[in-house]
């Protein structure tokens, strides 16, 4: 029996810098709960309409649904699914990582059509620095910030119980700032630019020789797993992709 499957692999290093803001982090909640005393209760109050609507506040996540298919195929498409169910996090990210080697996506199918076809990693990246800088040559660290997280999930038929069908999940962040630099074997991409790719804006495991860089500045970083997905003027796409505004050699 052949079983197809998708295996995805990172092997992280941390610098132990970073090890020791965590221990010091561990000693202070140690320590507090026995300098800090019991928070006093407030006696409870009934806001009246007036004071109600003089109070502001930001939520923690918001969860939407949306339609996908709005101007597909296009670049004002939205994933191509019917039914998107989208959760957004009130959370803000500065991250410092070396991933050694990443990789993703290594599977055959059978199928045609765009990014179905072939076998190999959908990702390929050594060397993969998020917040742009080399550890081992002493670079100071410049971090890569996340001004809010999102997680989509694109469906077809999704009040049918037996219809249903899971088109993509798509995780990251529409805000992101900073740099992301590697070696990068192999990769899928989804640029902003239609006018950039094979595919009016999709790269298909492109090969790119050499380190090469990507800048953010408040802009997309997300990861999208799809089995049908549309993007720009591409249909059905299936996959690991990364959407990024684009990248250059260093």
């Amino acid at each position: 029996m052949l079983i197809n499957c998708k295996q995805t692999r990172a092997k992280f290093f941390f610098p132990h810098k970073i090890i020791l803001v965590l221990l010091a982090v561990a000693a202070v909640f140690l320590v507090l709960p026995a300098s800090v005393s019991a928070p006093t209760k407030l006696p409870a109050k009934v806001l009246s309409d007036q004071e109600l609507s003089e109070v502001s506040a930001q939520s923690f996540f918001t969860l939407t649904e949306l339609d996908g298919t709005a101007g597909c195929p296009g670049t004002s498409c939205r994933g191509g699914s019917p039914n998107v169910i989208r959760l957004d996090l009130g959370v803000n990210l500065v991250m410092n990582a070396h991933v050694e080697s990443f990789k993703m996506g290594y599977y055959d199918n059978g199928a045609t059509g765009i990014g179905m076809d072939s076998d190999g990693w959908d990702m390929d990246v050594v060397n993969y620095f998020w917040g742009g800088n080399d550890y081992t040559s002493g670079i100071p660290a410049t971090p890569l910030a996340w001004n809010g997280v999102f997680l989509e999930f694109g469906f077809d038929n999704i009040t049918s119980n037996t219809n249903r069908v899971l088109n993509y999940i798509e995780l990251g962040t529409a805000h992101a700032t900073g740099q992301i630099t590697g070696s990068i074997l192999t990769m899928n991409g989804m640029f902003a630019s239609a006018g950039t790719g094979q595919n009016g804006g999709v790269l298909l495991r492109q090969t790119a020789a050499g380190v090469r860089t990507i800048d953010f500045s408040d802009e997309i970083l997300t990861f999208v797993f799809a089995s049908k997905y549309s993007y720009h003027s591409s249909t059905g796409l299936r996959g690991i992709f990364n959407k990024i505004p684009n990248y250059s050699a260093t």
